[in-house]
């Protein structure tokens, strides 16, 4: 029953029905008390007025007292009128009567309605007729001569008249009634149809919205339907528009997340993980989603992170292992709802700069430490007496002279390193051919490899393309290669420098056949002033190998460094780009 009345039309129709029926009812109660009442009136103004009439025509007869005056006009006035007519005296004696023999009367001095024309007053009474046995409605006026009254004169009719009125009454008011509910429920139908149609179609628009799709809430009917469609339009337009914008940060935010170097994933409170981006992948295996946590993850530390993170609100922890190197730092986070954020950041590489920057302040403590002793031992030396023997003199001031140039070499090469790795412009490419830097090579390192007693071989390409290089700059790479080369270089061994187009760059390689690299110092020996230990001894500031880099960097190519093993030669090769692959 219930599901049968929840639409707005069958709603509107019974409750019009139902106040309809309220009000016939309420109508068919009152009707007939308040139709006898306005009856009632109506006929009590207008028996008045019939016995003020009455009494005007019977003034002379009342005056005389004449009954046989009287009791005739009473007939003839009731025959005209249709009302009971009857006169009596100042002291109640029927003098008049025209429904009766007034003979037979009684004093009528005692009838209310007669007590009250007697007072001076029109009195009114509906009463049981002691002489006619019937229920009548009587009004009686009193009959004035001058300031004296001189008789009453007072007129009826049956109450059944007035009963008679009411059930027409009431017979009307429900075919009425009967009829303003059928008329009221068209109406109430016509309305709701009217209403229901564009609410319907509204209603239909705000589903589709709700599914994700669009609507334009195009509406008719009423102008609250209207009003109620462009509301919604506009709520609409702000949801969609939100909705974009929701979609739009939540996939800038997944790139984001997806972009981000550290490991992040976010598991469900059961355990299982909802949401990892690639560096979780990456780190933990694929596939990640649907699986539980503590299965993908292997480190005991990680796991009692998560434990405390489940017990408390937030848990640090760090992984370092050795073998290979890792040093991480796993934070794990309670969400709402029992989720669990874990953070899994890999600091690796934060903690081998670290030892870097540790090892760049301990050489470079050590190469100024050096020259600087030096030179205070040779000043403590001369100021001693030495500066008194003209031959040591000049010895110690050829040796000052020399620490001084290593440490001006030092500062020039400091300063060109920090200009390169500022990205500050130090190169100046030009077209060049490959060939004309391998001459200019042999050119300039050839009397070094003769002191260090080395065999410097050049193989000159014939058809190696032009290409993007600023000679200068190239030929101090060549020079700290080659210069590292003599020196890890035994006497008789050979250094051979060459070059060959590789697609769009050319590649040059500086061999030698010396004590080799150990596989532990290949990928650093390009940083700042590293060493290896049985190198620490043999003078030189530990930057030429990195500025060497850095300078093919800002031609926009690579060097690199590989080695057989200790006591089998090194090879280091490095990359300029061919002219025309880019902008000079």
């Amino acid at each position: 029953m219930r599901a049968l009345v929840r639409t707005i039309p069958r709603r509107a129709a019974l409750a019009a029905l139902a106040g309809l029926l309220a009000g016939i009812v309420l109508l068919a109660i009152a009707a007939p008390g308040l139709a006898d009442r306005h009856d009632a009136e109506t006929l009590q103004a207008w028996l008045g007025s019939e016995a003020r009439l009455a009494g005007d025509l019977a003034r002379d007869g009342l005056r005389a007292r004449d009954a046989n005056l009287l009791d005739p006009l009473a007939h003839r006035i009731a025959t005209s009128a249709g009302v009971r007519v009857t006169f009596i005296d100042p002291t109640g004696v029927v003098l008049g009567e025209s429904d009766e023999d007034r003979s037979t009367m009684d004093n009528h001095a005692s009838r209310p309605e007669v007590a009250a024309a007697l007072a001076g007053n029109e009195g009114t009474a509906i009463r049981v007729s002691a002489t006619v046995q019937r229920d009548l409605l009587y009004v009686a006026v009193p009959v004035r001569d001058g300031g004296q009254i001189i008789g009453v004169s007072r007129t009826a009719l049956p109450v059944a008249t007035l009963e008679s009125f009411a059930s027409r009454l009431g017979g009307t008011i429900a075919l009425a009634g009967a009829l303003a509910t059928a008329i009221a429920l068209a109406v109430v139908v016509l309305l709701s149809r009217a209403v229901t149609g564009p609410i319907g179609a509204l209603t239909r628009s705000a589903e589709a919205v709700a599914a994700g799709g669009s609507a334009r809430f195009e509406a008719g009917g009423p102008d609250e339907t209207r009003r109620l469609g462009d509301a919604l339009r506009t709520m609409s337009d702000r949801i969609t528009g939100e909705r974009h914008d929701a979609e739009s940060e939540r996939d800038r935010l997944a790139v984001l997340i997806d972009e981000l170097g550290d490991a992040i994933v976010i598991a469900g409170a059961e355990g299982e993980i909802e949401r990892a981006n690639r560096a979780a992948t990456d780190l933990l295996g694929t596939p990640l989603a649907g699986r539980r946590l503590v299965d993908v993850v292997r480190d005991h530390e990680v796991i009692d992170a998560i434990a405390r993170a489940r017990a408390d609100s937030d848990s640090v922890a760090h992984v370092e292992r050795t073998e290979p190197p890792r040093f991480q730092r796993v934070v794990a986070r309670r969400l709402a709802e029992g989720e669990l954020l874990l953070v899994i950041q890999d600091l690796t590489n934060l903690r081998r700069l670290q030892t870097v920057r540790r090892d760049f302040v301990a050489n470079v403590s050590h190469e100024l430490r050096t020259p600087l002793a030096s030179l205070k031992a040779m000043a403590e030396t001369l100021q001693a007496g030495a500066v008194d023997d003209p031959e040591a003199a000049r010895d110690f001031v050829r040796r000052m002279g020399t620490e001084i140039d290593d440490l001006a070499r030092l500062v020039e090469e400091l300063l060109l390193i920090g200009r390169l790795e500022s990205g500050q412009p130090v190169v100046a490419p030009t077209v060049v051919s490959a060939a004309a830097l391998l001459d200019g090579a042999r050119e300039r390192l050839g009397p070094l490899a003769e002191r260090a007693r080395v065999r410097l071989v050049v193989d000159r390409p014939e058809h190696a393309p032009m290409v993007l290089a600023d000679p200068e700059r190239i030929g101090q790479v060549f020079a700290n290669l080659v210069h590292n080369a003599t020196k890890h270089t035994p006497t008789g061994g050979e250094i051979r420098l060459s070059a060959a187009p590789n697609g769009k760059v050319v590649l040059f390689t500086v061999r030698d056949t010396g004590d080799g690299i150990a596989a532990a110092d290949v990928d650093r020996i390009f940083e700042r002033f590293y060493k290896s230990d049985r190198s620490r001894a043999d003078g030189g500031s530990g930057l030429g190998l990195s500025i060497a880099k850095h300078i093919v960097e800002a031609h926009g190519g690579v060097i690199q460094a590989a080695s057989p093993g200790p006591g089998r030669g090194a090879t280091f090769t490095f990359t300029l780009p061919v002219a025309g692959s880019r902008p000079v």
